[in-house]
């Protein structure tokens, strides 16, 4: 396949959470969060863990899938930091959801290194190139942060809203709310407040019920 032949055929987001929720049962029963992305790949589907410096500097990427899809190439300097623990997790989740997803398009793309990555990104085209990134990243999403564990915790901050008085502000700014609450959200999932927020969204639990069922006092 030649860079600017490259399609990605649209997926239904249901599809999409679908197989994220299978991956979770078969791969990580334990049921617990922080979800261990990076033990899902290395230990789980025992694909190679390749870190390569200047990764990120060159192509804009944490991580990709390596052609024959048995490692992932990632960035040595992110991967090596305890800091970046969270946005790793993120990136083996979104690779995950490449291998799940995308394994014939990774497979005919035949990318060998990260000039080819580069080349690739350059020239395929914009929306099929942006839809599967995107399908990826609602993978990684869904696997990290399951709805029913996201509902629980949203649901522990609407007792902290209610208890400091911040029900008006949560109805006349929803998303000014979510943004001071998210650092409380992101925490148990092991990922970063622009994931959680988006989860959030997606999964529309955000504005939570708390704004419909609790009167504004005058």
């Amino acid at each position: 396949m030649k860079r600017d032949e490259f399609k990605c055929k649209w997926v239904e987001k249901s599809e999409i959470w679908e197989i994220a929720e299978g991956v979770r049962q078969d791969y990580w029963p334990e049921g617990t969060i922080p979800v261990d992305a990076e033990g899902i790949v290395e230990f789980k589907l025992e694909l190679n863990i390749l870190p390569e410096h200047g990764l990120f500097s060159t192509i804009d990427m944490d991580a990709y899938l390596t052609k024959d899809l048995t490692g992932i190439v990632v960035d040595h300097d992110f991967y090596m930091k305890e800091k970046f623990a969270n946005r790793m997790r993120f990136s083996f989740a979104h690779e995950l959801g490449h291998f799940f997803l995308h394994r014939e398009i990774i497979s005919a793309v035949q990318l060998d290194s990260v000039d080819e990555w580069k080349e690739f990104i350059d020239r395929a085209p914009d929306k099929d190139y942006r839809g599967f990134e995107w399908q990826a990243n609602e993978f990684a999403g869904r696997l990290l942060v399951p709805r029913i564990e996201l509902k629980a915790e949203i649901d522990k901050v609407c007792i902290t809203i209610l208890e400091s008085d911040l029900i008006h502000d949560l109805k006349r700014e929803p998303e000014a709310v979510l943004s001071r609450v998210s650092p409380l959200l992101c925490k148990p999932f092991g990922v970063s407040t622009e994931v959680i927020e988006t989860r959030a969204r997606r999964e529309e639990l955000w504005p939570p019920s708390l704004v419909t069922e609790t009167p504004l006092r005058s």
